[in-house]
């Protein structure tokens, strides 16, 4: 009985240790991965009415297709549009932000990148003034 009791003891730790091992592995960085070009745009001086269109430049440096799921803006002052196709890995996508200067004062806007990457969000900064 006392074999049967230390057999299943060491069948269950080892058990544990492989699923465990299973675990670990699944988080080592093989999925894919976001990176840009630059986080932050610098729009300079603008007027009130003035638009201005930037276009934001990312890579997919990871090994799985990238895939952003939502582009959140700070403010009804800036619309967003992204590919909703996947980025496959070592190739690159954009992000085009449009914004509507309205308010005179300095300008700090976010944009938020949501993706099923392994650093699943990135804030994007716009700056700037309005005189």
């Amino acid at each position: 009985m006392k074999k049967l009791l230390v057999f299943v003891c060491v069948l269950c730790i080892g058990l544990g240790a492989g699923l465990q091992a299973q675990t670990k592995s699944s988080y080592t960085g093989t999925g894919a991965e976001i990176e840009f070009e630059k986080k932050a745009v610098d729009f300079g001086t603008l007027k009130v009415g003035d638009v201005k269109v930037v276009t934001i430049t990312f890579k997919n440096i990871g090994k799985k297709p990238l895939i952003l799921d939502d582009v959140i803006s700070s403010c009804d002052c800036t619309e967003v549009e992204w590919g909703k196709q996947p980025v496959m890995p070592g190739k690159t996508g954009t992000i085009k932000a449009t914004y509507t200067a309205k308010n005179v004062g300095l300008i700090s806007k976010r944009l938020t990148v949501l993706s099923n990457a392994n650093t699943d969000r990135v804030i994007l900064q716009l700056k700037g003034e309005v005189k």
